[in-house]
C-alpha cells in the first residue's frame, strides 16, 4: 500500500511530539511525586481541591487562602485565574484515579502544545521541512521546557494560541482583500482571544501587540481596512460575554493591568539594542544561562536565523510578512520596561523561542533558493536540511540533561511525606492547622507541596517564636518529621527532635507513627 505524501509528514511530526511527550515528562518517570516552584504548586494545590471535592473553586479555602488570597486584587481570598484551565487538571484527576501523575502528564501536553500551533501555522505558510525543523527545535528549547519545569504551566499553554491567533486574523485580512471576507476567521481570533486570557493574561497582551503589528504590516501592503460594523461588534460581544462568564477574575486582570510599577528604576534605552533584559535584575529567580542566547539556541542557529530574517524582508510576500510582524512584536514586548511595565518581563523571553525556531528554519530551507540551477539547488537543500538535524539532535540535544536531572532527592515529598499526607486530610477536621516539625529551612518547600495533598494549613514550627510556638502546640496537630533527617544523615538534628517529643510532646496523644513520622495532639478538655 503506498503512503501519501500528507500521511507520511504527518507521521513523522506525530513521532516528534511524542517524543517531545517523553522528554519532557523525564523527571516525572524518575519519581512519581510532584516537583517545581511555587507556581506548580499554586496549580496543582487549585486542580487538586477541585477534584476531591468534587467541586468548583470560587472563595479559596483555608490552606490556599493563606498562601493566594491576596492574588485576586478585584476581589481578595477568590480564585485569582480563571478556572477552565485548573478545571482541566480536576477532570483528569478523577478520570485517572490518581492525584500526580495524571496532572503532570496533562502538563506536559498542555506545554509542548505549542510544537503542534508553530507546526501546523508554518506548515500552512511555508511547507513541511521549514515547520518540522521549527518543532524539532522546539522539542529542546530551554526557554520552554525550564519554565514548564518551574511549574510556569498557564503560560505555557497560552503561549501556544498565540500563532493561532495571529493566523486566523491573518486569513480574515487576506479573505477581505481579495473580496471573499471570511468572518469566522475573524471570530475564530477573538474567541482565541478570549481563552488565551482565560488561561494566562500576559500571553494575551503579546497577542495584542501581535495583531496591532500584523495588521500594520498588511495594511502598507495591501492599502485595505477590513472594516465590517457588524463583524467587528460580534468579535466585541464574543470577548466581553466570554469573558464576564468569570468576572472576579476578568476585574483582576484589568486591576493588576492599571496597577502602576511599584519599583522606580531608571530607564536603560540601551536596551533596544538588546533582545534579553539584563539577567542582573533577576538574580536569583532565573538563572543567567536564561538570558543567553548561546546556552538557549546555540550559536549554530544565528547564521541561519539572520539569514531566515534576511530572506523574508527581501521577498517580502504575505506570509513573509506575518513572521516579520510576530518578531517585530515580540520585541516591543520585550522593551515594555520602557514604557513602565516590567512586571515579568523575563517570562515573555521564552517566547523568543517559538519565532526564532521558524526563522532559523526557513533561513535553512531556503538558502539554496539563490541557486538557480534546480538539481544542484535541491540538493543543497536536502544537505542543509540534513546538517540541520543532525546540529540540532547533537548540540541542542544535549539540554535534555536539564530534564533528566530536574528536581531529584529532596527537592520533593517522599512517598512517606505523601501517605502522612493523606492521614492527615482522612482524619485530620478542617478547622485544624498542621505544624510541621522537622523540616529544614532550605527544603521549606515540602510544606506547601504536603498542604495540597492533606488539605490542611501546615505551618513551620520552627519558625514559631516561643509564644507562637506555644499557642500552635496547644491547637494544632504536631507533624514531626524524621525522614528528612535520616535521609540527609543528620543524628544531631535527629537527636534534638527526639529531645523535642520527650519534653514538648509528653501529654500529648500520638495518633500516628508511621515510617518515621508521628502525629501528636494536644487533648482538649
Amino acid at each position: 500500500m503506498k503512503i501519501s505524501k500528507a500521511w507520511a509528514e504527518t507521521a513523522i511530526f506525530i513521532a516528534l511530539y511524542l517524543s517531545a511527550i517523553y522528554l519532557w515528562t523525564l523527571p516525572l518517570q524518575k519519581s512519581n511525586m510532584p516537583y517545581g516552584e511555587y507556581d506548580a504548586i499554586s496549580h496543582v494545590e487549585v486542580g487538586d481541591y477541585m477534584a476531591v471535592n468534587d467541586k468548583s473553586l470560587v472563595n479559596l479555602p483555608h490552606y490556599i487562602d493563606f498562601r493566594y488570597g491576596t492574588d485576586n486584587l478585584y476581589r481578595p481570598h477568590t480564585l485569582w485565574y480563571h478556572p477552565p484551565y485548573h478545571t482541566d487538571f480536576a477532570i483528569i484527576q478523577i478520570i485517572a484515579g490518581e492525584r500526580v501523575v495524571p496532572i503532570y502528564i496533562m502538563n506536559a501536553i498542555f506545554s509542548t502544545a505549542i510544537l503542534v500551533s508553530v507546526y501546523f501555522v508554518i506548515r500552512a505558510l511555508f511547507g513541511f521541512l521549514p515547520a518540522i525543523l521549527s518543532a524539532l527545535l522546539l522539542v529542546f528549547s530551554p526557554r520552554d521546557f525550564l519554565p514548564f519545569l518551574w511549574g510556569q504551566w498557564p503560560e505555557r499553554l497560552s503561549y501556544a494560541f498565540v500563532p493561532l491567533i495571529l493566523y486566523c486574523f491573518y486569513k480574515y485580512y487576506l479573505s477581505y482583500a481579495e473580496g471573499n471576507e471570511k468572518p469566522v476567521y475573524l471570530y475564530l481570533t477573538a474567541i482565541l482571544f478570549a481563552i488565551d486570557i482565560y488561561i494566562h493574561p500576559l500571553v494575551a497582551f503579546h497577542s495584542i501587540f501581535g495583531l496591532i503589528v500584523l495588521f500594520a504590516f498588511l495594511f502598507f501592503k495591501e492599502r485595505k481596512i477590513p472594516f465590517n460594523f457588524k463583524h467587528m461588534i460580534s468579535c466585541i460581544l464574543i470577548v466581553i460575554v466570554m469573558l464576564a462568564i468569570f468576572p472576579y477574575q476578568t476585574g483582576n486582570v484589568f486591576v493588576r493591568f492599571a496597577l502602576e510599577e511599584t519599583e522606580s528604576k531608571a530607564k536603560d534605552f540601551s536596551r533596544l539594542f538588546h533582545w534579553s533584559p539584563n539577567p542582573e535584575d533577576f538574580k536569583g529567580s532565573v538563572p543567567e544561562a536564561y538570558f543567553s542566547f548561546r546556552e538557549m539556541n546555540g550559536l549554530w542557529t544565528l547564521p541561519f536565523l539572520l539569514l531566515g530574517i534576511f530572506f523574508l524582508a527581501f521577498r517580502r510576500e504575505r506570509r513573509d510578512l506575518f513572521l516579520l510582524a510576530w518578531l517585530v512584536s515580540l520585541y516591543l514586548v520585550l522593551h515594555r520596561d520602557l514604557l513602565g511595565k516590567a512586571t515579568f518581563l523575563h517570562r515573555s523571553l521564552s517566547a523568543t523561542a517559538h519565532i526564532f525556531a521558524p526563522l532559523t528554519a526557513i533561513g535553512a530551507v531556503y538558502i539554496s533558493s539563490f541557486i538557480k540551477i534546480k538539481p544542484l539547488r535541491d540538493y543543497l537543500k536536502y544537505a542543509i536540511v540534513a546538517l540541520f538535524v543532525i546540529l540540532a539532535i547533537s548540540i541542542n540535544g544535549k539540554n535534555i540533561e536539564m530534564l533528566k536531572g530536574a528536581y531529584q532527592g529532596l527537592s520533593r515529598i517522599n512517598q512517606v511525606q505523601y501517605e502522612a499526607s493523606l492521614w492527615v486530610m482522612e482524619n485530620v477536621p478542617v478547622a485544624y492547622n498542621v505544624s510541621v516539625v522537622g523540616v529544614p529551612d532550605q527544603l521549606y518547600k515540602q510544606l506547601p507541596w504536603m498542604a495540597i495533598f492533606s488539605q490542611r494549613l501546615n505551618r513551620h514550627f520552627e519558625s514559631f517564636t516561643a509564644e507562637e510556638a506555644r499557642q500552635h502546640l496547644l491547637n494544632d496537630y504536631i507533624f514531626v518529621d524524621y525522614t528528612n533527617s535520616i535521609l540527609l544523615n543528620d543524628p544531631a538534628r535527629i537527636k534534638s527532635l527526639q529531645e523535642f517529643e520527650s519534653a514538648a510532646l509528653e501529654n500529648f496523644t500520638l495518633l500516628y507513627n508511621k515510617n518515621n513520622i508521628r502525629i501528636y495532639k494536644y487533648p482538649q478538655k
